[in-house]
């Protein structure tokens, strides 16, 4: 039996903690997704740290001064996920998670609730299944050891049939630009 799909952006919204794979097609809807999810953090007083890819930082921070003040920015971090998924060679699992808890933890100084979206990249034409399964399983780990949302977001044109399978195994949630479910194949690991 198939789960049954809901609006992305209003599932995405209600949600309070867990782990999202987000498989994206159009860039576009990935960005209105993405200033959503912040919205919401900003709104409901949380931190929000976004992981972004250097060719998207430009239009996030864009539409980031149309749609919030200065004080709400103060709110919201935005990296650049070279520093995470290639500065110690390309999908280094144990830097990328040494660097995802420093920030973290540098940006939750005040006490406060945090939420995340990862603009997920590797340099290989075929990145490393069984690398991937244990940050992400990790990753899931952290997230829910910590009560918090985190949005894992793949360009579709980058993930085989196999990656799929292996995310959608270690996200709770699973969300394209049009639908948002549980996963039907999660396995706590």
């Amino acid at each position: 039996m198939r789960p049954i799909t809901v609006s992305s952006i209003q599932s995405l919204e209600s949600i309070k903690a867990g782990h999202v794979y987000y498989l994206f097609e159009d860039r576009d809807v990935y960005l209105d997704h993405l200033i959503t999810f912040a919205k919401t953090g900003v709104n409901t007083g949380e931190n929000v740290l976004i992981i972004e890819s250097m060719k998207n930082i430009s239009k996030i921070y864009a539409e980031l001064n149309k749609h919030f003040n200065e004080e709400q920015k103060s709110n919201i971090r935005v990296v650049n996920n070279f520093d995470y998924y290639f500065a110690s060679g390309d999908f280094n699992t144990k830097a990328m998670l040494a660097h995802f808890a420093k920030d973290v933890i540098l940006f939750n100084r005040v006490n406060s609730t945090i939420r995340t979206w990862a603009n997920v990249e590797w340099a290989s034409d075929d990145p490393d299944a069984d690398k991937l399964k244990i940050y992400e399983a990790t990753i899931d780990d952290f997230v829910l050891n910590e009560n918090m949302v985190s949005v894992c977001a793949y360009s579709s044109t980058s993930v085989t049939p196999t990656l799929d399978t292996i995310l959608k195994k270690v996200h709770y949630y699973q969300m394209t630009d049009h639908s948002f479910t549980v996963s039907n194949l999660y396995k706590k690991p």
